[in-house]
């Protein structure tokens, strides 16, 4: 029989707090947040008090020796940024950015979403804190055997959040994902009526995609696989009882709409 367990990877996420945080000030908003194996990363609104025109801007951490400047396209240009050795982008770059690298051969990026924005980007760099950080999610749970987490992100003005959970698979290792849409999924999906735990639901046991939708505090939360959206598109309905097992442990925060009663990552996988 295959193994149903992962093999240790030096490379696997252990901890689920981030590293760094931004000071939110009048104007800073802070708006999503991800973590993954290497890297981690908070989405930020800049909002003029003014005209209430709001730039998005995107800060990422990346593990050492990970996504430095070499995976940048264009002219670098060398700087210094709060005493660290940095690059800005120069001519031939696909947008602005300011990198710079720790002195544990961590590289930060700063990047804004509109075009001649370095001084956004400064901004958003000068409220960048290196300091242990919650980032929440909206279900506590216990993972089924042979199961790891391995991304987390969430969006904090939906609110809505993804998990992906690495799971065993007959032949190939695959995603497992709590998906909580938020305002993106108002409407019952399609499916067979079912419980789980006692919560109503809907079940889908199809090959490609088996899944359960739950039902809760007026959200629809997707308990299931993962499936690309080129394929290939392999037989995996042999995940569904794990899927149930998941769905059964699901414990949800005390409401759902307000992320700042959902439940620290780190207590939920550490």
């Amino acid at each position: 029989m295959p193994d149903e367990t992962f093999a240790p990877d030096p490379q696997a996420r252990t901890h689920w707090e981030l590293r760094h945080r931004i000071v939110e000030t009048p104007g800073i908003e802070v708006t999503s947040q991800w973590i993954d194996d290497e890297t981690e990363g908070t989405g930020v609104a800049l909002v003029s008090a003014t005209t209430q025109r709001r730039e998005e801007c995107f800060v990422s951490v990346g593990e050492p020796g990970a996504d430095g400047p070499e995976n940048m396209v264009g002219e670098k240009i060398e700087t210094t940024f709060d005493g660290y050795p940095a690059v800005r982008n120069g001519a031939g770059a696909e947008g602005d950015y300011l990198m710079w690298q720790l002195t544990d051969k961590s590289w930060v990026r700063v990047s804004c979403s509109d075009e001649g924005t370095p001084k956004s980007i400064d901004r958003v760099a000068a409220a960048v804190e290196f300091t242990p950080t919650t980032i929440r999610v909206p279900v506590d749970l216990e993972l089924p055997a042979g199961t790891r987490p391995s991304s987390i992100s969430v969006d904090l003005a939906k609110p809505a959040a993804r998990l992906h959970l690495d799971a065993p698979r007959t032949s190939d290792r695959g995603d497992l994902t709590i998906w909580m849409p938020g305002e993106d999924q108002t409407e019952q999906p399609p499916g067979k009526p079912t419980t789980s735990a006692g919560r109503p639901g809907v079940i889908n046991d199809s090959k490609i995609s088996p899944a359960i939708w739950l039902h809760e505090q007026g959200n629809w939360i997707y308990v299931g696989a993962s499936t690309s959206d080129t394929g290939p598109y392999p037989d995996r309905s042999s995940e569904m009882p794990t899927v149930r097992t998941l769905a059964e442990s699901l414990t949800f925060a005390r409401k759902l709409s307000d992320p700042t009663t959902w439940f620290s990552a780190e207590d939920v996988f550490g």
